[in-house]
């Protein structure tokens, strides 16, 4: 039998909203006033304070705050969250709740999170839920739901519509042959075929050995150090490195998050693969609008996955366990996460409706829907290869040196063999 929603903002604002509809740090803080019932909760937040997310979360948390009383000191930490929550959770920092990719949230700070089933309304809000994020939260989790998701994304190669248009391309490649081949047109047209942002660079080569040989052995290699011994991993930074000696990377390429991806929207590069955010960071960075195109990383000769499998995940807040207003946390986060203010940040923010209840897609990122459909495989992010907050400096810094020519594949693998 189904909890009943039984707290102050699950039996106004939340249970109406089901009804009617189910780079850089900025450490300033929306703490603007006392509330009414004297209690306060603090959230440190991922988003930039100016940020479109930001603006949909501070709505709601005002919203919440004349509902229920209590005052949300709001820490607007940036991207520098995936960097900052796990020092400050080990300290014993004052935080009731925060968010993050919903992976790194439940894999790198599990122990310090609630487990949402011993909240009020957790079964009711799961029925909410993609169950494609569902089940992968709750395969973190050995069975137990420890984020609340939202703003879902999907994930591969954004291009602008025009430049293909531009470069005589009339249909989007699915093999890596076909790839290399859109990649020269674009490159003939005048424009750079590929960028990338250094915090994202891992993407390119987790899907390129992921498609020669899944996530599951992806993981199995990553786990067990075994670069050198699966010829896969030399093959797909031999792959890499065919991009950069064909000149296809942009000559900034891996830039500092967002610079690699704003060369889309300055008409200088014109694909990056990355999930569904993209398109609305562009254009807001930018001020210009594109049209974007999308299709899935190419398959490749012998691999064993294509299409069907991307990458699939969503934002995640976790409840500290240590806080005494789990409870409150937890309803907060839901009306984010569900309803009306689910669909505001869709709309806002040019992303996939967390709410199952809530079909629409923006238009922005329409192009992805169909792939997204047929998936049937889920990757991690990065295809599992930032999996350990500890190695993941590592593989970030020696992905960049392939992408930007300074090291060979064969002292690629070698080096991450040394490093575990």
């Amino acid at each position: 039998m189904k909890k009943k929603i039984v707290s102050v903002l699950l039996t106004t604002a939340m249970v109406a909203t089901l009804a009617a509809g189910c780079g850089s740090s900025d450490s300033g803080s929306s703490d603007s006033g006392s509330s009414d019932s004297g209690k306060e909760m603090t959230y440190w937040s991922m988003w930039n304070s100016t940020e479109p997310q930001a603006k949909v979360i501070q709505e709601a948390a005002d919203a919440y705050e004349e509902e229920t009383g209590i005052h949300i000191n709001i820490e607007w930490k940036g991207r520098d969250m995936k960097t900052l929550i796990g020092t400050a959770l080990e300290a014993g920092e004052d935080i009731d709740l925060f968010d993050d990719d919903y992976m790194r949230t439940i894999r790198n700070t599990q122990e310090y999170l609630t487990d949402l089933s011993t909240l009020e309304g957790e079964e009711e809000f799961e029925s909410h839920v993609m169950p494609v994020i569902l089940d992968k939260a709750k395969s973190w989790g050995d069975g137990k739901l420890y984020a609340v998701p939202y703003q879902v994304y999907t994930t591969g190669v954004w291009y602008d519509k025009a430049m293909f248009e531009e470069a005589g391309v009339t249909d989007v490649p699915t093999t890596w042959d076909e790839f290399l081949d859109v990649c020269q047109k674009v490159k003939d047209a005048g424009y750079n075929p590929i960028t990338c942002n250094s915090d994202s660079a891992t993407l390119i080569y987790g899907f390129q050995l992921a498609r020669y040989i899944g996530q599951d052995a992806v993981l199995e290699c990553f786990n067990n150090g075994a670069w050198t011994t699966v010829p896969e991993a030399k093959k797909a930074a031999e792959d890499i490195a065919t991009l950069v000696e064909k000149g296809f990377f942009s000559p900034n390429a891996p830039a500092q998050y967002p610079d690699g991806q704003n060369e889309i929207g300055f008409g200088e590069s014109c694909m990056v693969l990355n999930a569904s955010w993209i398109p609305n960071e562009i254009v807001q960075n930018t001020g210009t609008e594109v049209d974007f195109g999308f299709f899935p990383w190419p398959s490749v000769e012998g691999g064993v996955d294509g299409a069907e499998a991307s990458m699939v995940g969503a934002q995640g807040f976790g409840i500290v366990k240590e806080s005494d207003m789990q409870q409150e946390a937890f309803d907060f986060a839901t009306m984010i996460a569900t309803g009306d203010y689910d669909l505001e940040m869709a709309s806002s923010v040019n992303s996939i409706p967390a709410d199952t209840e809530n079909t629409e897609w923006p238009d922005a990122i329409s192009a992805a829907e169909p792939y997204f459909k047929e998936m049937t495989k889920a990757y991690d992010w990065a295809v599992g290869l930032e999996s350990n907050a500890d190695f993941t400096p590592v593989i970030t810094e020696n992905v960049v040196k392939l992408i930007q020519g300074n090291t060979t594949p064969d002292d690629f693998v070698q080096a991450l063999a040394d490093a575990q």
